[in-house]
């Protein structure tokens, strides 16, 4: 996401500077004066290429248990800087090792938290700077990074669990494309050798299978290559703000995708605006955080509408209602919160619920996927073994 450098005034003769983290200058314009500020300038900066330790992005647990011991050492006394010191030694992971020890001098030299941990999107999220940035406003930051700490490890369990599901059947339909690409560009032409000398007409799928098998192996490298540039070009154009915002719209109108993907993400998303509303945080700035904390581009997009229009008077329900993409259940939930006045705790059971929700789809669909696969993959090896066998059969068959 571009970077931009502002300057803003905040009163007749106040004037603050920093950077933000947005998809435009539009939206840079529209924080700044969310937040009270008059934008003066506003310039986009190359993003600062991080150090070699930071390049590699550190696991979701290694931030999660940093975060967790960071609060512990705040709420025990500790300032900033010294729990810091205390967590290089202590953190495992040498390259979030790193990445703390760096921190801290920036802190030491007179940086906030949150502009040193800006420093290294690939580890901390806009959504986690954020959230650091609300702890330095209202000055609990203790208190912040423990919402910070549960969030980040209700998210990592979620994925976590969703991955696990799937691992095995990715891993059956790996095992069968490394079956199919070896039996075809390395197995079957040897046992094509032996029709060569064969002057009798052979069957239609034996020509196929041939001439795929000796195709596969004089060439098994180009297609290897080939894939690997397609892979390449797929993933350098899903990293385009604006490409990915449609790559991701679309995987929201796949059957089975949609319900995985809008589920995660509503979990997410209430948990995180549960979160912050717990920690007293008002709703039109805990949305502008809260938005960042959801991962689908698309949602992101329609999410982000929904503090515009609470400015205006409406309700979160009312907001969800408008967006179709959005269960019914999700609005008649909120509605539920805020007529008894409860929303915060409502939105902790909305994501406890679609958090289950996600659990039961991603059992239902890899208890289908796996057999399906097994049919698919022994179906296309026994095609192979048929094409090669049934010239034999012809021969056993003439000469009788």
């Amino acid at each position: 996401m571009p970077q931009y450098a502002y300057k803003a005034k905040s009163g007749p003769s106040e004037i603050r500077s920093g950077t933000i983290q947005a998809d435009n200058r539009e939206t840079v314009v529209k924080r700044l004066k969310a937040d009270g500020l008059f934008p003066v300038s506003i310039v986009e900066v190359a993003a600062k290429k991080e150090k070699k330790t930071a390049l590699k992005k550190a696991g979701s647990q290694d931030v999660s248990a940093f975060t967790r011991q960071l609060a512990n050492l705040i709420r025990s006394g500790f300032n900033l800087s010294a729990a810091l010191g205390t967590l290089v030694a202590q953190t495992q992971n040498q390259r979030l090792a790193a990445i703390i020890r760096e921190m801290q001098e920036k802190i030491q030299k007179g940086a906030e938290f949150s502009s040193a941990l800006n420093a290294y999107p690939a580890v901390f999220s806009s959504f986690y700077v954020n959230m650091v940035k609300i702890g330095e406003t209202t000055g609990r930051m203790d208190e912040t990074l423990e919402r910070l700490a549960d969030f980040k490890e209700k998210e990592t369990e979620l994925i976590s669990q969703v991955r696990s599901a799937l691992t095995y059947p990715a891993f059956l339909f790996a095992v069968g494309i490394i079956t199919i690409f070896v039996l075809t560009a390395f197995f079957i032409p040897r046992l094509v050798e032996m029709f060569a000398d064969l002057e009798q007409a052979l069957p239609l799928p034996t020509i196929i299978i041939m001439n795929v098998s000796g195709f596969m192996n004089k060439f098994w490298w180009l297609v290897l290559i080939m894939l690997a540039v397609v892979i390449a070009l797929l993933r350098s154009y899903y990293l385009i703000e604006r490409n990915r915002a449609r790559v991701d719209a679309f995987f929201l109108h796949v059957p089975w995708v949609r319900d995985i993907i809008l589920k995660m993400e509503i979990s997410r998303f209430t948990y995180a605006l549960a979160v912050l509303l717990r920690s007293g945080v008002p709703i039109l700035e805990a949305l502008g955080v809260v938005t960042l904390s959801v991962d689908n581009r698309y949602l992101r997009q329609r999410i982000s509408t929904f503090r515009e229009q609470i400015r205006k008077g409406n309700s979160l329900s009312s907001c969800m209602k408008a967006e179709r993409i959005f269960p019914a259940i999700l609005a008649n939930m909120a509605a539920v919160g805020e007529e008894s006045g409860e929303l915060n705790d409502m939105l902790f059971r909305i994501a406890s619920t679609f958090e289950a929700d996600v659990n039961r789809t991603v059992k239902t669909i890899v208890s289908l996927i796996e057999p399906v696969l097994i049919l698919c993959i022994g179906a296309i090896v026994v095609l192979l073994v048929f094409a090669i066998l049934l010239p034999i059969f012809q021969l056993d068959f003439f000469a009788q």
